[in-house]
């Protein structure tokens, strides 16, 4: 087993602070909840572990190296963002008229907007509505 460098505890600690949603992919453990079970990240230990209460109610960390998990923290890039205020500046919709500015992200061919808007609705509304996600 090989433990990871502080660069990338750093970065784990970053992908996955306390409170971040997860989605549990793969885990090589007799007692591991149901893959594709979601959870909350407690913790990211010194040695990579990242600490998860899953929503079934077990607690076993992803282990370094061994398990599997993948952030539902939307993926705001700065495409997306580029392509929001693009149609914002337009003002051929309200932005809050969700299913408008999807057709025209559509008609521009805003795939990446598109994608984000359907799979993360709310994180969209919570930034037309606050300016972040």
């Amino acid at each position: 087993m090989r433990y990871p460098s502080q660069d990338e505890i750093r970065n784990l600690r970053e992908h996955y602070p306390a409170g971040a949603r997860v989605e549990l992919l793969e885990m090589r453990d007799e007692q591991a909840p149901p893959i594709r079970i979601k959870g909350t990240v407690r913790y990211v230990d010194d040695i990579g572990s990242i600490g998860v209460d899953w929503d079934n109610g077990s607690c076993l960390s992803v282990a370094f190296g061994a398990d599997r998990c993948r952030s539902l923290v939307p993926e705001f890039t700065q495409t997306v963002w580029d392509q929001i205020m693009k149609i914002r500046e337009s003002g051929e919709s309200n932005m809050l008229l969700v299913p408008a500015v999807q057709r025209i992200a559509f008609d521009l061919g805003y795939y990446e907007l598109m994608t984000f808007i359907e799979d993360y609705r709310g994180a969209y509304v919570t930034f037309i509505m606050t300016g972040h996600v």
